[in-house]
């Protein structure tokens, strides 16, 4: 242990060992830290300040000139909003403020009344947002405490250095141990100055900013306090009871007075607000009974304009009566007795005849009614048929688009992949025999033009053989383009078979519109247009086998030459041997005049197979130009139909 405590000596003389060390270096160190606090307390403390003198100055604007306190309160209460607004504004450093206001603002009891009154005291609510400076308050006491440590640190260094210096014994050292110590001590006790300074200019710095930031606060709330009228809320419940009796008085002499007289008024007024609705409703009485004899007159007048004939008999009738009466009138006059007789029974017999009438005129009111019901029901269900037969005209018609448009789409695709198909195995075939005859012939020259003799021979042979291999590639090519003009020929046979069935759908097209005939015709157009499309393209056709029939008479020349060819350079060998040099030169022309008919030959084909690829693609267009005309043609057909279905007869009543 004592070893470890002479270590940590030693580590301390190190820095106490120089007296200039805690005057230079540690008290300017303890300031500068002194003064950095300081500096950040008034960087976070003077933007609310400031904010709180902003307040403090609109309040007391508000306020006005006028000194007297009910002046003060009543410019105040005018005021009010422009106060609001102020203490409102948000700024750096007003948070605390603004949040204090709004707390405030809710013990205000009536904002527009004059005075305003509220109901707490406004230091509860803003002299607890100031700014408390605890870490100035809690450095300054650090300082302190840091000083005196070091302080003490230094003494324990000093007398464990005098110490070790009396400890040799002799006069002069301790002398001089001694006369060390003081002095180092004496240089130590700067860092207890320092700490004290340093905790002095803290508090002074916590003292000055809280006195700067509470004299604003302190202010606003005076200001407020002047221009409010404060009440306790014991006062507050007063003025509510007095309120309550004043009500409760109020309901006293409403349930007295106010209620009967309030009922005779009622009744008044409400006798005369239904005045007018009478006034109304007999108009309105008067006007049903005049529209009802209006429908009368006008039923009365339809019915004898469709009863016809019978009314007509009717007023003859009638008329023959007026003309009995006035006989049996006039025999009145000249009668006596017997008249009187006979007018009763006039009389009886012209009620009996009133009521054959009257009985008469309700049948045929009775019929009159019947023929319009079944007029009305006949016209329904003809519309519904009318309706149900335009609906499976439009499926049909629909149906028979979707078929057609199919089947078109299918035989195009057939078409193309029977030409692609044709164009690949004719590429391949003819470029397989192609390469492998052109590898042959020069494997067979070269062979030719090493050995000799015996060798020649193979050699003739092998070309012989290269020969007849190439004459099988092109009888196979001139298979492969017979096949592609079978397949040709399929094509064209099921576009024929595609025009059959665009004439059945049109045949039936024409049997689903027979009452629509301007509407089928564009449809009749299309499948004439499908069928002229399907004529071209098996022209087309046609005309693609007869190029390719040309190309195979070409190859099967081209084979006859590559024949003779090989006859004449049998012949070449049989003279081989009395002319060699000829021999080879006739070889090589023929070798060479081989190679130039293969790459004639090879040249023709790959402009035919270009030529059949155009045309295809052309007649290919032409198809799908048809297709989208037939597509146009259904569309226009559908809305014609759609335009036949809207505007429809009303049946007659």
């Amino acid at each position: 242990m004592d070893k470890l405590l002479d270590q940590v000596l030693y580590l301390l003389g190190l820095v106490y060992f120089y007296r200039w060390v805690v005057p230079f270096v540690v008290l300017p160190i303890m300031l500068a830290i002194a003064g950095l606090l300081h500096w950040r307390a008034e960087r976070v403390t003077r933007p609310f300040i400031a904010a709180a003198r902003r307040r403090a100055s609109g309040l007391a604007a508000a306020l006005g000139p006028d000194q007297e306190p009910a002046a003060e309160r009543e410019a105040f209460s005018r005021s009010f909003i422009e106060v609001s607004q102020t203490m409102c504004a948000e700024a750096p450093g007003a948070e605390s403020l603004v949040q204090a206001w709004r707390e405030f603002q809710e013990s205000i009891v009536d904002e527009d009344q004059s005075p305003i009154r509220n109901t707490s005291r406004p230091t509860t609510f803003f002299i607890r947002v100031i700014p408390r400076q605890t870490t100035l308050t809690f450095a300054s006491n650090i300082f302190v405490g840091v000083g005196l440590v070091l302080t003490f640190l230094g003494l324990i260094v000093a007398l464990n250095t005098a110490a070790r210096g009396m400890s040799g014994g002799g006069v002069a050292d301790a002398q001089l141990a001694l006369t060390g110590l003081l002095t180092v001590a004496g240089a130590k006790f700067f860092s207890s100055v320092a700490g004290l300074v340093a905790s002095i200019w803290l508090r002074t710095a916590e003292h000055s900013l809280s006195r700067r930031a509470t004299a604003p606060v302190e202010r606003i709330c005076d200001l407020l306090e002047r221009g409010l009228l404060y009440i306790p809320p014991q006062r507050l419940a007063v003025e509510q009871l007095a309120v309550l009796r004043e009500q409760r008085d109020q309901l006293k002499f409403f349930n007295t007075d106010v209620a009967l007289q309030l009922t005779d008024r009622i009744g008044e007024q409400f006798r005369a607000a239904m005045a007018p609705v009478t006034q109304s409703l007999g108009d309105l009485n008067s006007n049903m009974t005049s529209v009802t004899q209006g429908i009368g007159a006008g039923a009365r007048e339809a019915i004898e304009k469709v009863s016809g004939e019978q009314l007509r008999g009717l007023s003859d009738t009638l008329a023959s009566l007026r003309e009995r009466l006035d006989d049996i009138g006039t025999k009145v006059g000249s009668s006596g007795s017997d008249a009187a007789e006979q007018i009763k029974a006039a009389g009886s017999e012209f009620s009996s005849a009133a009521r054959d009438i009257r009985d008469a005129f309700d049948k045929l009111v009775g019929n009159v009614d019947g023929l319009g019901q079944r007029l009305t029901t006949q016209g329904e269900e003809a519309s519904r048929a009318q309706d149900e037969a335009m609906a499976r005209i439009r499926e049909g018609l629909e149906g028979a688009q979707v078929r057609t448009t199919e089947m078109m789409e299918k035989a195009v695709e057939a078409l193309q992949a029977a030409g692609r198909q044709a164009a690949e195995e004719m590429q391949r075939d003819l470029g397989n025999a192609l390469a492998s005859g052109v590898a042959r012939n020069q494997e067979t020259f070269r062979v030719a033009m090493e050995e000799s003799g015996e060798a020649l021979r193979e050699t003739s042979s092998g070309l012989a053989r290269a020969i007849a291999g190439a004459a099988d590639g092109i009888e196979r090519a001139g298979t492969n383009f017979a096949r592609s003009s079978d397949n040709a020929s399929k094509t064209a046979g099921a576009m024929g078979d595609l025009v059959t069935n665009a004439e059945r759908v049109s045949s039936s097209l024409r049997q689903a519109t027979e009452g629509l005939s301007g509407a089928a015709a564009p449809v009749l157009q299309a499948s004439r247009a499908v069928g002229d499309a399907a004529n071209r393209v098996a022209s087309a056709v046609e005309a693609s086998g007869a190029a390719e029939a040309q190309a195979l008479r070409e190859m099967r020349e081209l084979a006859n030459g590559v024949t003779q060819t090989h006859a004449a350079a049998e012949g070449a060998w049989r003279d081989y041997r009395a002319r060699f040099e000829g021999v080879d030169r006739a070889m090589a022309e023929t070798a060479d005049r081989l190679a130039a008919t293969l790459g004639e030959s090879l040249t023709e084909f790959r402009r035919f197979a270009q030529d059949t690829d155009r045309e295809m693609a052309a007649a290919v267009g032409k198809l799908a130009t048809t297709v989208s005309q037939i597509e146009e043609y259904a569309e226009a057909l559908d809305e014609f139909v759609e335009q036949g279905r809207g505007p429809r007869l009303e049946p007659a009543e």
